[in-house]
Order: structure tokens, then sequence, then C-alpha cells
């Protein structure tokens, strides 16, 4: 059997100590004895560094402290949320969701239910939910692009409200209108909270114009030229057409193909 020979320190006794039971002697004090064939620190475990481990579970570690705190929901502090367009759009249309449907379609608040817009603001509130959202209160439909309160046609499109109010733009409206309800907002004061991003200008649309073919009916006898119209003898047939849609340049007359065809000429 694999013995050490150790030493009590205080007694100075010396006995050999089978190996498996080294670790037990040394945790009362006992120490390995010099003239042992081999070094002491090979009777001893290596230690294992677990420095590396312990900076990978520091920095995986959330202290609770670390946290991002929601703010109080008071008046102050949704005002303050406000402030951000984007988060405006989104509480414009919170509001306006929270209404019924037969609310939203009569522009009224007819329930007593502390939800979406109060009757002081129904159809201000109804006005700015369906610019935001594009859709038609009375059947629900997106029937328009959906535009930010900052958009550069929301002041013409809310004067007469930005008016009454004595405000400037339609965003200080809205904000407003908002601030009223803050009650009903807490969640934009969520830390994650992004609000609703919407186009600020109007998207350039596409020019789908295609100019119109031209027939030419030169050879065609001009009868009569009354009021806006010009009548012409056409391969035997008497014809009246718009003399806004004749071209006479250098004695050759045409008209848009879309008239010839319309008036059976081709």
């Amino acid at each position: 059997m694999n013995t050490i020979k150790m030493l009590n320190p205080e007694t100075n006794e010396v006995s050999n100590v089978p190996a498996v039971q080294t670790t037990d002697y040394l945790v009362t004090g006992w120490i390995i004895a010099e003239d042992n064939d081999k070094p002491a620190e090979l009777y001893h475990e290596e230690d294992v560094d677990a420095n590396d481990a312990i900076d990978r579970d520091f920095a995986a570690a959330v202290f609770e402290d670390e946290k991002e705190e929601v703010p109080a929901h008071t008046k102050e502090n949704i005002v303050q949320a406000l402030l951000d367009n984007n988060i405006l759009n989104a509480a414009v249309a919170h509001l306006g969701d929270l209404q019924t449907a037969d609310e939203l379609a009569a522009g009224v608040t007819s329930h007593n239910n502390g939800a979406g817009f109060s009757a002081a603001y129904a159809r201000t509130g109804r006005r700015l939910w369906q610019w935001v959202t594009g859709k038609d209160a009375k059947s629900m439909e997106e029937r328009w692009d959906k535009k930010c309160l900052s958009h550069t046609r929301a002041n013409a499109a809310f004067q007469r409200q930005v008016r009454n109010y004595d405000f400037n733009t339609a965003v200080e409206l809205a904000r407003y209108v908002c601030s009223f309800h803050w009650r009903q907002l807490s969640h934009i004061l969520e830390p994650d909270f992004a609000g609703m991003d919407l186009p600020k200008v109007d998207e350039k649309k596409r020019n789908n114009f295609v100019p119109s073919k031209w027939l030419d009916i030169t050879g065609a006898k001009v009868l009569t030229i009354k009021g806006n119209g010009t009548q012409i003898l056409w391969d035997s047939r008497k014809i009246w057409l718009p003399s806004s849609q004749f071209k006479n340049a250098n004695g050759k007359m045409s008209i848009p193909m879309w008239l010839a065809q319309k008036n059976d000429m081709i």
C-alpha cells in the first residue's frame, strides 16, 4: 500500500499515512515530512483556476439595481413622454381603439366606461385617430395612408380645431387631448415602448401618364364650329367632336385615338 510519511508539528509525531487519507490528516494540521522520496507538492491536488468562469458569470448576471425602472405613472411623466411624436401617434391610436364601434361611427362618447376619448373630445379625438390609423371610423376599413401628426398636411387638416383651441400645430392639439386622458396611457412609460413611426410627408406618386395616340383625319370636311364643338363630315357621316381635342398644324388635322374609337371612326 502506498503510504506518505507525515508529521504532527505540535507533537513531532511521525506516521506513515495511507495516501488516500493524506487530505484528512492535512485538514487536522499534519504536514508531509520532508524526508519523503517524492516532493510534498505531488501529494496535493492541483488548484483549479476558476477566475475565467467567475468573470463570465459576473458579466451575465443581472442585478436588481441595474434594471431600468419604469417612471411613475403621473401626468407630468406622461406629458414628458408625449413630447416624442412617435409616442404621441401611438397614444392617439390607443385612445381611439378604446372607443366602442358605435362611438367611433357617431363621433360621440355615449358609454360611461372610462375608456377612450371623453365626451368633450369625442369628435376631435376621432379625427386625430383617423389621421394616424388611416381608418374610416364608420366602416373600420383602412381607406387612407397612415400619417404622423407632424405631417406636412396635418396643420391644414386640423386648422379649425387648432384655431379653436388656440394652438399653432396639430401636434400641440394632439398632446393636449392625450394629456387630458393621461390615466389611460401608463403603457407609454415602459422603457421599451417605441410608439408609431409614421410618414411625415406624402409619398411621391409615380407619373403614369401615357401620351395619347392621335389619328390623322386630314381630308375631313369641317361643317360647323359652334360653342365648344366642331362638326365634321367623315366618311359620309356628320360627327360632332370637342373643339379642344383637335390638332390642326399646317393643314394637317388629327384627333386622339380614343375619341376616334368612341365615334366609330376607325
